[in-house]
Formats: structure tokens, sequence, C-alpha cells
């Protein structure tokens, strides 16, 4: 397959494995005495690249390529990514704890939820076109309202990007609510994993609580570094990519082949990425109910699993991701 060796190398491959794995896709299964280097195929059959069939004798056989290798190249993304988040976290502690000798142009450190709250709301009126805001705790004002200063700037036509944690922001009973008032002036929304509360406008300036692991505010960063905050960019556009559409509702209910009220807000969750659980705790039913009207739901949209339905939602105009 040419001569660059070391094409898979970056999904831990060795040239040896390599050149193994390449011989074992163009043939026919071989027995484990027909394996030209044991060593190596011990370590594809780790990778989940080939498996040992239990015949007579065992045979060797390959896993399909296109899904074994992208498999690996998933595994090698995510250790990017969770290398990428350490590296934020451990530039912030730095800055931390060099705060108090940093120029104040480019590290501030707010205390108290006054002096963050009214950091908070300069940064905000600082964007010239954006602010980007990584939705999770700690929480400072009722989660559930529209921040008041993004409403005034998505009036003047500053933009909003919002990404919700499914499991510390979203699932917060009526919160889904209030994200679609949200949505409907402008807001751009999703929902997936979020590390840490971070807000960044193209000011530029970026926000961090000081503990990203607390649920209320003692102490936040207001950050004017440009190199951190091109690192707290990164971050937050590698969890955006990878965010679903906050799915919100369309059309009118009541009629005929329209969905009832309870029906999109059901679809709109489940559209969002929230488990059976968290279903229940935003509208109050149990995990029994939510179960039961999905499945009446499916029978409704003639859909044989959740998939299928969501996807007849979208078709008949009763979901729309508002996602700019």
């Amino acid at each position: 397959m040419g001569d660059d060796r070391a094409v898979l190398e970056p999904l831990g491959l060795t040239h040896a494995e390599q050149d193994l794995y390449e011989q074992l896709v163009s043939r026919r299964p071989v027995t484990e005495a027909e394996v030209s280097d044991p060593i190596a195929a011990k370590r594809l059959v780790e990778l989940g690249l080939i498996t040992l069939m239990p015949s007579d004798p065992p045979r060797y056989l390959v896993l399909p390529p296109d899904i074994a290798l992208e498999l690996l190249v998933r595994d090698r993304e995510l250790e990017l990514a969770r290398a990428r988040q350490e590296t934020v976290l451990l530039a912030t502690h730095f800055h931390t704890s060099t705060a108090r000798s940093e120029p104040p142009e480019l590290i501030e450190v707010l205390r108290g939820e006054p002096e963050i709250a009214a950091g908070i709301e300069r940064l905000i009126r600082t964007a010239k076109s954006e602010v980007c805001f990584a939705d999770a705790p700690p929480f400072m004002d009722d989660p559930s309202q529209v921040h008041q200063e993004e409403l005034e700037q998505l009036g003047d036509g500053i933009g909003f990007r919002i990404l919700y944690d499914r499991r510390r922001s979203v699932d917060r009973p009526g919160r889904i609510a209030a994200r679609v008032r949200g949505v409907n002036d402008g807001e751009q929304a999703r929902v997936g994993h979020v590390p840490m509360k971070l807000i960044l406008t193209d000011g530029p300036m970026a926000f961090v609580p000081i503990d990203i692991s607390a649920t209320k505010y003692s102490a936040a960063l207001l950050i004017h570094d440009p190199t951190l905050i091109a690192a707290l960019r990164t971050l937050f556009e590698l969890l955006w990519s990878r965010a679903v559409p906050l799915a919100t509702y369309a059309g009118q209910s009541g009629s005929t082949d329209g969905p009832t009220e309870q029906e999109r807000e059901l679809l709109a969750l489940l559209m969002s990425g929230l488990t059976d659980g968290e279903t229940a705790a935003q509208l109050g039913w149990t995990e029994r109910s939510v179960r039961s009207r999905i499945d009446r739901l499916r029978q409704r949209l003639g859909a044989d699993t959740r998939f299928q339905a969501g996807y007849q939602a979208v078709r008949r105009g009763w979901l729309e991701p508002h996602d700019g």
C-alpha cells in the first residue's frame, strides 16, 4: 500500500502491526499457525481490528476496516479533546496562582457575587458581534431566566451562541421553556457536555470561575490575555461542534395532524439528548409515563424506533433545530 509505512501510527499501530493488518485485510481468514507475527496479531485483537474465531482450528477474522478504524479515530479524537480541556484547566490554574502579580490588563480577579455580576455585564457589553456562553454551574441568578443583558444585546444585533450542559443546566425543571424563549429572540442554542462555565466575547474578553466544581460563586477571572482567550475559544468551538442543536417546536398546536402541546415538549426534550429520567424531571412525570407516551407517539407517527419518530416529527414540521 505504498512506501509510507507509518500512515496508521497515529492510531496506535507499529509498522509490524500495520504490515500484518494489511496482509490480513487482503486474505481470507487464516489460522494462528499461518500468522507471520503472533505478537502483532495479539495487538490487533486488542485494538479491535481483528478477532480470533472459535473455529477448528481457530482463525483470525478481519473486522470491517471502515468501522474498526473509524472507532480508533474517534478514540484518538476523544483523547485529544481531553488533552485540550486539561491544557485549558492547567492554564487557568497557572494564571490564578499568578494573578496578583499580573498586569491588570491581562487578568482580573473578581470576588463576591456583586463584583462578579458587574464583571459579567461589563464583559457582555464589550462584544462587537458575538458572545459565546458555555452554561454550567456555578449559577448566580435563577437559571430559568433569560439574562437581561443578552436580550438587550440581541436587540442590538449581537449574536449569542449558548451551549447548555445537558446534566447540570438543561435538566433543571423549567429550563427548556426559558431556552425556547431565548431561541425565539435570536439565540443559537446547543446541548452537550460542558466541563466548565465559560463566557467569551470578540471584545476580546473571557470569563471563567476559579472553582469550576462549585455550585455557588466565590471568585472568578476576567481574562484579557489573548493567548489564554485563544485557548478557551478552541475549547468552546470543540464542545460546540460536538453538541446537538436545541430542538424547539414549530407549527400550530391543536391542528388535526399536528402535535399536542405535551407531545411537542416531549419531542423537544428527546431531540435535545435528554434521557427518560431527565425528561421526566423536566415535565414532572414519572419515567414510566415518559416511556408510555413515547410508545404512543411512535405509534401515531408510524415509527418503529425513537430515531424514526424524531425523523418523522422533523419531516412533518413538528420540530425544527434553531441553530442559526
